[in-house]
């Protein structure tokens, strides 16, 4: 069985089940999941880069406090930092990170951010805020799934139906989810609005599907940049988006405000079937 422990640049955890995780300093980006019976289910580009300043392609990156494009670096500034490692056991972590001069000329606020990582037959991953300044802030936030899929084209997203989306592809068009399920034939960039606390893709590698449940996050987001997208993405290879499909628990919509001293955490458990 693969060991736990540290190497200076990631952290990894493994649990009596076979199941397996292993989480950068880089972002505090969780780039493996391997479940209990051997299989990985994320997505990570074999030209992703990892270093200063770099966003890693694939995994799950933790957007704070901007989800997309505006006036702060796409996604905001967390999955481009080093944060450190405050606690570790066999099977779980614990990463922080704090503002500091770069952050605040950025983003004029004073906060903790916390992504704590457990590890079982299921994988747990949790984003906390703290608002450690002295006045109230606003953000969006999301844990940017690029789940691992056989094919794409024969997969399927379950639980979205008669949910209302904002539709990127079609100027930020609002749309309702008519079908039972979501099959993808092309680029696809979604926000479903106040959608279920959980949704599964079938058929996300091989016969198995993959479970995503989310509490505290509210809406859901399903990204592929399909042939010309990918092929457009110097970090990803021109035929990836085949092998992924990003479906990500998001707060989007309805930004979470919090006062000084307050705190706010969203919760996301992953599991195979």
């Amino acid at each position: 069985m693969m060991e736990s422990g540290t190497d200076g640049d990631a952290v990894t955890l493994v649990h009596p089940s076979g199941s397996s995780a292993r989480i950068t300093h880089h972002g505090a980006h969780v780039v493996s999941w391997i479940d209990a019976g051997g299989q990985e289910r994320l997505y990570l580009s074999s030209r992703a880069r990892f270093g200063p300043g770099d966003a890693i392609r694939g995994g799950i990156p933790v957007i704070f406090p901007q989800f997309g494009t505006g006036p702060l670096p796409k996604h905001g500034f967390l999955r481009t930092r080093r944060w450190s490692l405050i606690a570790h056991l066999a099977s779980s972590a614990t990463f922080r990170i704090t503002d500091d001069d770069e952050t605040r000329a950025l983003w004029p606020y004073r906060f903790v951010a916390e992504l704590i990582v457990n590890l079982a037959e299921m994988l747990t991953v949790s984003l906390r805020i703290v608002n450690s300044g002295d006045s109230p802030f606003s953000f969006s936030a999301a844990l940017h799934n690029y789940l691992a899929v056989t094919d794409v084209k024969r997969s399927a997203v379950r639980g979205l139906s008669g949910l209302v989306y904002v539709d990127k592809m079609a100027a930020g068009a609002r749309c309702v989810e008519e079908a039972g399920e979501l099959r993808l034939s092309g680029e696809t960039d979604r926000i479903y609005i106040a959608g279920p606390r959980q949704v599964t893709v079938a058929s996300a590698i091989g016969s198995s599907s993959t479970v995503v449940g989310a509490d505290g996050f509210g809406d859901w987001v399903v990204w592929n940049p399909w042939s010309e997208g990918s092929a457009s993405l110097s970090d990803m290879g021109p035929g990836d988006y085949v092998e992924m499909l990003c479906v990500e628990a998001a707060r989007i919509m309805d930004p979470v405000v919090i006062d000084p001293g307050a705190a706010w955490s969203g919760t996301e458990v992953i599991g195979a079937t």
